[in-house]
């Protein structure tokens, strides 16, 4: 299936790793022009190359750029540049990284703060920064913001996730119904078991906790998803890809769960 991404300029954010380096992955195979932007240049160096051999693309088809989400500055001038060196912009793909797993009497205002930064706020400038770009687009622009599945599921102990990332989801489909007469669709992509840096940190946090092996652990959490198995990140990437294309012109303002059936709700 052509999902008619050629030539389209892309922007992620916090993707030199995990989720968002295998949706950049995949954009560049389909043939989209990919801007990755993240805070460790060397971990940029490290995912360009892994994009670049993955998605069998040449090195001026990825772009990078170190940026600090939590710095609006920052993030603002990420946006100009990417613009400017790809000639404008048709997808941007917001992400973040996972706050503290923590309940709410452990969780001082410092903290609270600087989840609200780099969770709501870095999400907000990079929209503000990159939905004028998006609109001078051809009529086919798209956002997609990552989000964990879980947030749709609030669970005891985790205050700052509760807090914050479902007001990325009310987010989005306010921007879906300002936004679809101008050609731009936006769109939440929700995972929750997929074999990451931040999952495989707490599966040995389970496996300390409940005095278990680290495989026992795994065996655990995959058991938590109707298909019993955990997800792999290019799964992931291939669906993210597939919402920020043109084959998904019908689709805006929805939130698409990629976790294997945990959600026990008729949608997130």
């Amino acid at each position: 299936m052509d999902l008619g991404l050629t030539d389209k300029r892309a922007l992620l954010f916090a993707a030199s790793k995990g989720l968002g380096r295998a949706a950049a992955a995949e954009l560049a195979r389909e043939g989209a022009q990919v801007a990755v932007a993240s805070r460790d240049p060397d971990n940029l160096a490290d995912a360009k190359d892994y994009i670049v051999e993955a998605a069998g693309v040449d090195d001026d088809d990825v772009r990078t750029y170190a940026c600090d989400l939590t710095d609006p500055t920052d993030v603002e001038q990420t946006v100009e540049a990417a613009a400017t060196d790809l000639g404008g912009l048709d997808v941007l793909v917001t992400n973040h990284g996972g706050p503290p797993v923590q309940p709410i009497d452990e969780t001082d205002v410092e903290t609270l703060d600087r989840t609200y930064e780099l969770v709501v706020r870095s999400t907000v400038v990079a929209l503000r920064a990159a939905l004028p770009h998006l609109v001078e687009g051809d009529g086919e622009a798209s956002v997609v913001n990552i989000v964990s599945a879980t947030a749709a599921e609030p669970m005891a102990g985790d205050v700052l996730q509760a807090a914050f990332r479902p007001g990325i989801y009310a987010l989005s489909k306010s921007l879906a119904e300002e936004y679809g007469p101008r050609g731009v669709r936006v769109n939440c992509a929700c995972p929750r078991g997929i074999v990451t840096d931040r999952l495989e940190d707490k599966i040995e946090l389970l496996a300390d906790r409940e005095d278990i092996s680290v495989e026992a652990a795994r065996e655990r959490r995959a058991e938590e998803l109707p298909v019993r198995e955990l997800g792999e990140p290019e799964s992931f990437g291939r669906a993210v890809a597939f919402l920020a294309s043109p084959a998904a012109d019908f689709v805006t303002g929805e939130t698409l769960a990629l976790d294997g059936g945990w959600l026990d709700g008729m949608s997130p």
